[in-house]
């Protein structure tokens, strides 16, 4: 017995997305109901939703103001590559000090940025930098340079959803950009 399944498990998909022979026998202990999906439909669907979320992502990445200077191919990339995180109001997206595991893109809601900071008495206070509107991107200097995260963020009044690319990820798809994204790093020094 290599696995056992309940209801609202499924198998089958690794036979059918890579064309591959049944890796395993699957036998009824009981009287059991399944739903079936053919290979063509299967990946019919797959490829239809993928493609909404492509489009999706593509149409807000072309409205992104630091992302207008990539072409057809680049944008593409990238959308293929994003995945969408949601945070509750108030909730850490990432703390201040921490090394960089993302890069975000701020797609709806707004995030705050604080930098702690020592006080008059030698104790951390923590104050606001910064508040990004969605379109926004934060991240990119834990990706671009060896520098831990230069401010806790937190997801702003109403929450936050954002687009991430994970650290292996980020370079792959983001060369073209990375002038860019050096440039906003500057503008940061001056906030």
């Amino acid at each position: 017995l290599v696995k056992s399944y309940k209801r609202g498990d499924s198998f089958g998909e690794l036979a059918i997305m890579y064309n591959a022979p049944r890796a395993a026998s699957c036998i009824a202990k009981t009287d059991v109901r399944l739903w079936a999906l053919g290979r063509a439909s299967f990946k019919l669907i797959l490829m239809k939703s993928t493609t909404m979320r492509r489009n999706e992502h593509k149409g807000f990445l072309q409205k992104v103001q630091h992302l207008s200077q990539l072409t057809e191919y680049e944008v593409l990339t990238v959308a293929d590559a994003l995945r969408e995180e949601v945070f509750e109001e108030g909730a850490v997206v990432c703390h201040q000090g921490d090394e960089g595991e993302k890069f975000y893109i701020i797609k709806e809601g707004s995030a705050v940025c604080s930098k702690a900071e020592n006080g008059d008495l030698g104790e951390e206070e923590e104050g606001e930098v910064a508040r990004l509107p969605a379109g926004s991107y934060f991240g990119e200097i834990a990706r671009l340079t060896a520098q831990p995260r230069q401010a806790t963020v937190r997801a702003g009044r109403g929450g936050l959803k954002c687009l991430t690319l994970d650290r292996m990820t980020f370079r792959r798809v983001m060369g073209p950009l990375e002038e860019v994204l050096c440039r906003s790093m500057r503008r940061y020094d001056s906030i």
